[in-house]
């Protein structure tokens, strides 16, 4: 395929700013919940910056994670009080709202900046009419909808990604040009990529190795070292400055986060999976119905790749016969062949093929697996799609444009699920608490650990006598290897065996006390707080009976009691027992006495 020059029919700005209201539509209306580090890993330590609360998990403890993200959303909270404050908007419950949908906005300008790079790299690529396709899919990609603008680092990784990809020095017709501004900015953004996500390192060292393969001398070989140690020595030393201000003492947090990750092995205290699990789950997941089309496409660049190799092998292999058997004719061209070179565009998918498959090659070689890991690779697949598509000469233009509506059309409904429907019961209460909060006093989640969002979310406008908790999930740092092997972080011991860790942890049930005062006097870990959020698996198994909770709502022995007061959907099916069923909160009727002794 040999692409023309890349002409937009539409001026640049104008067309972010349409993608850009595509995913302000997408991150405002996400109603559901992904996985814990799209809040603990950005919100909750931003919350905690800007705010001075929230909840600070061990990774920052043990230094684990760069400040470098959480402080744009930290930026970004106190820009945003200060807009309400200079509106005069005084109104606690608009300021909350406000608050909670600044993040995703955020989100959608650097998911709208991936959709633009996305199409303006396949245009590069693949031609201008590739370039559409390659946008169009990137639109209806089903995963981009479900993540692009949820505060996962991950999001913001795909989009500096495919930024660098665009100013990458790729191969042209007019031969290995290397335009030293555009390698700066590239090296800068795949950089920065690699402060938040150290494993996306994996990516362009595969393709920095094609790049110094393929510069003409050593000059040039020189050049593109040389950028990249400069670029890679100055994002370090930026980083550490940025951490040594909020640890308070210098430390290289990628470098913790791979020795955790690799040398350690601790990840797989959250989970391990078959070497195969990218490649059976992952991939389907992230690319849903333009996976065998991706796929077919890197089977086909393999194989014109391998076709020229073997090809010039040969013309090699005459050469060397021809110097043997006749030395005079050596110096000129073996008639019978020529040498075959790779296109400029058949190159750059190589390439790009490579670094994909080379990244979940090594991914695969982790215990630890999870679906998001893939996410900055998601671009490249598309545009593979759409290479694909291209290709096939025996489909004509509208019959392409009828198959990519298809595959879009196909994306839809999983889209819809998953945003509107799937896990929303946790988002769902969370949202009701912090419309609540004028009503209680104390909330706890008898949940497996950060199960739902927190501060960021909760927005808890003043917490002085305030009691927020939930089960904790600590991995077995610092502990030998005997001592891993039996250890169960505080979540696990609860789901073994629920009664028991109650009645170690918790004072008398609010339904079973004789004393109306006893249980808040008890010193125990956990008091029964005002609002109590589960699972309905755990309503039907331990709860309901443990607290004395009748269907009739029967009054306790002290005068107060739980009572259902109400119930959030969250999924259909749910690979986690302990997570089946509706969310369900239960509200605590308390007596005047305990009101007056909590005032006290």
């Amino acid at each position: 395929m040999a692409p023309p020059q890349q002409q937009s029919v539409l001026p640049a700005h104008l067309l972010f700013l349409f993608i850009f209201s595509i995913r302000v539509i997408n991150a405002v209306s996400i109603r559901t919940f992904f996985q814990p580090d799209e809040y603990y890993q950005a919100l909750e330590p931003a919350w905690k910056i800007a705010f001075g609360e929230g909840w600070v998990t061990w990774e920052w403890r043990e230094k684990l994670r760069s400040i470098a993200h959480p402080m744009l959303f930290a930026g970004l909270y106190n820009t945003t009080v200060w807009v309400l404050d200079t509106l005069g908007v005084k109104n606690e419950a608009t300021r909350g709202e406000m608050l909670n949908v600044a993040p995703r906005l955020l989100q959608a300008v650097f998911a709208a900046a991936g959709d633009v790079y996305t199409y303006k790299l396949g245009g590069k690529i693949l031609g201008e009419e590739a370039g559409w396709t390659t946008l169009f899919l990137s639109l209806g990609s089903a995963f981009h909808w479900f993540c692009s603008t949820r505060t996962f680092s991950n999001s913001l990784e795909t989009s500096l990604t495919v930024i660098a990809l665009y100013y990458w020095p790729w191969p042209s017709r007019t031969g290995v040009h290397f335009n030293r501004g555009t390698l700066k900015l590239a090296l800068g953004l795949a950089a920065i990529a690699c402060i938040l996500r150290p494993t996306n390192a994996l990516i362009w060292a595969c393709l920095g190795t094609f790049l110094l393969i393929r510069a003409p001398n050593k000059k040039e070989k020189l050049m593109v070292a040389s950028e990249a140690f400069q670029t890679g020595v100055t994002a370090i030393l930026v980083n550490l400055l940025l951490d040594k201000n909020y640890y308070g003492t210098l430390t290289f947090p990628p470098w913790n986060f791979l020795k955790f990750n690799l040398l350690q092995s601790l990840s797989v205290f959250y989970g391990r999976n078959p070497w195969h699990y990218y490649l059976t789950q992952g991939l389907p997941l992230l690319l849903t119905f333009y996976a065998p089309i991706a796929i077919h496409e890197i089977s086909s660049i393999f194989e014109k790749a391998g076709d020229v190799l073997i090809h010039n092998s040969e013309v090699h292999a005459l050469i060397a016969a021809q110097k043997k058997n006749d030395p005079v004719s050596a110096s000129s061209p073996p008639q019978m062949k020529k040498f075959k070179t790779f296109s400029p565009s058949l190159s750059a998918r190589l390439q790009l093929s490579l670094a994909a498959a080379s990244t979940i090659l090594i991914y695969s070689l982790i215990p630890h697996k999870e679906l998001r890991f893939l996410y900055p690779l998601l671009p490249i697949f598309l545009l593979l799609t759409a290479s694909s598509l291209h290709n096939v000469s025996r489909i004509s233009p509208s019959t392409r444009k009828k198959l990519v509506v298809f595959l879009i059309a196909l994306n839809v409904p999983i889209a819809w699920y998953t945003t509107q429907v799937h896990q929303r019961g946790v988002i769902d209460v969370v949202n009701w608490l912090r419309r609540d909060q004028e009503n209680w006093r104390s909330v706890g989640f008898l949940m497996p650990c950060h199960s739902t969002p927190w501060m960021s979310s909760l927005q808890v406008r003043d917490t002085r006598g305030r009691d927020m908790w939930a089960l904790t999930c600590e991995p077995p740092v610092g502990l030998s290897e005997e001592e891993r092997k039996v250890y169960l972080d505080e979540a696990d011991q609860f789901y073994l065996n629920p009664i028991t860790f109650l009645r170690e942890n918790f004072p008398t049930p609010p339904m079973k006390g004789r004393n109306r005062l006893k249980r808040m006097r008890e010193e125990t870990k956990y008091q029964w707080p005002d609002r109590l959020v589960f699972f309905q698996v755990l309503e039907q198994e331990v709860l309901k009976e443990y607290l004395g909770v009748g269907d009739n709502k029967e009054v306790g022995e002290d005068g107060s009691r739980y009572r259902p007061c109400n119930r959030f959907f969250n999924s259909h099916v749910h690979e986690d027992k302990r997570r089946k069923g509706n969310v369900v909160v239960y509200c605590l009727e308390k007596t005047d006495e305990e009101r007056e002794w909590e005032a006290w």
